[in-house]
């Protein structure tokens, strides 16, 4: 016992920029101690993480370990195990005459260690749906569901569709986003349509944290991304003051996806090397999206969302913050649906357009040289319109 209690144990790990790595390594060290009766452990990291191997020797040795036991924990054989620790072992042990040191096998392929991972792999096998993404008990996830067509729905929002006992909808999340979902998950419709009927925000706060205090997994779906003119970081606030565990997961913003499916990119080397990005409406009155377009009026490219009732004072505010009239400007509805429409012009002209055009929200503004790329970069609608002459040619066969 008095030779035991002089001996030490080293667990070495390799070191990461991921702390719960490095955590891992030190919550084995304890464990080994623990668990083997070992009075004098220390963990240590070949690289990158504190303390390196010469502090946990010296540690050890200062706390009257004059054996050390070096454990490389689950290290490359090769080059850790039978290269780089040897070397620095013998290094820091010939600063200490008298303390003797041995290194173990690596676990590597140890039958014990066979045993544990074929234990893990059937454990994983069996747990069905409950996969490290799938959504908690109590969590609340605001999710992105992007700009409408499914295609451009994120891994994580369809591993929390599939998962989710709760679905809190808005106005623009597309039915087909919906059936990605668990045929028993419910569905609730909470969504703002401008100048009509809409479920109070204080409502949608208030279910959210009932329904994840009742233990559901509530997944809150918007159209877009939840950060960009979402109401996301109300929500969120809400949440965190109501201590309610919850999930930002962005979606693609309609700001970026909506030019881009109607052939406008918002950057050009040649025209364009800034965006700036606003609402049309505001949670205070017209003056306010007035002073911000005036703010924002020199960038190259300007995209507004939620703007269509409001274009034609948008137009104007931007030709009397110094905008030419003759800056081209397009109007995106339903962009990256089936049933996309364009309608391009110039500041001076595309009120009138749009109007004749029958445009109504929802849509995207774009303001800026770039959209006269359009003529040359309208893929999407090119592609609608010739599914439309084949269907046509389909039916008079």
């Amino acid at each position: 016992m008095k030779d035991e209690a002089k001996s030490g144990v080293l667990v070495v790990g390799h070191g990461s920029r991921r702390e719960e790595a490095n955590r891992d390594v030190r919550e084995a060290a304890r464990r080994i101690g623990e668990r083997g009766g070992f009075s004098l452990v220390e963990a240590a990291f070949l690289e990158i993480e504190a303390p390196n191997i010469a502090e946990g020797f010296k540690s050890l040795v200062e706390r009257g370990a004059c054996k050390v036991t070096v454990h490389p924990y689950f290290l490359s054989p090769g080059r850790h195990t039978r290269g780089d620790l040897p070397r620095e072992v013998h290094a820091v042990a010939s600063c200490f005459p008298g303390v003797s040191y041995r290194i173990t096998e690596p676990l590597s392929a140890h039958p014990l260690v066979i045993e544990a991972s074929v234990e893990r792999i059937r454990e994983t096998e069996d747990s069905g749906d409950s996969r490290m993404s799938a959504a908690k008990p109590g969590t609340v996830y605001l999710v992105g569901a992007g700009p409408g067509d499914p295609g451009l729905l994120t891994l994580r929002a369809y591993d929390l569709l599939r998962s989710a006992d709760l679905i809190v909808y808005d106005y623009l999340v597309d039915p087909d986003v919906l059936d990605l979902a668990a045929p028993e998950a419910e569905r609730r419709y909470v969504g703002k349509v401008g100048g009509g009927q809409h479920t109070p925000q204080s409502e949608i706060n208030q279910l959210l944290i009932a329904q994840a205090r009742a233990g559901r997994r509530v997944v809150r779906l918007k159209g877009g991304d939840p950060f960009v003119f979402g109401r996301g970081g109300e929500e969120a606030e809400v949440l965190s003051n109501a201590g309610i565990g919850f999930e930002i997961v962005p979606g693609i913003s309609s700001a970026l996806a909506v030019p881009a499916y109607a052939g406008i990119p918002l950057t050009h080397r040649d025209v364009s090397s800034s965006v700036a990005i606003l609402t049309g409406t505001s949670s205070g009155d017209v003056d306010d999206v007035s002073a911000a377009i005036a703010d924002l009026s020199r960038a190259d490219t300007i995209v507004i969302l939620m703007g269509v009732a409001n274009l034609r004072l948008i137009a104007n505010d931007l030709i009397a913050a110094g905008r030419d009239p003759e800056t081209p400007a397009a109007v995106i509805r339903w962009g990256t649906y089936e049933t996309q429409q364009t309608v391009a012009g110039t500041l001076q002209s595309i009120a009138d357009d749009a109007g004749s055009a029958g445009m109504r929200p929802p849509g995207v503004i774009i303001v800026g040289e770039v959209v006269r790329l359009r003529q040359r970069l309208k893929w999407f609608e090119k592609e609608l319109a010739e599914s439309a002459e084949l269907s046509a040619v389909f039916a008079e066969v």
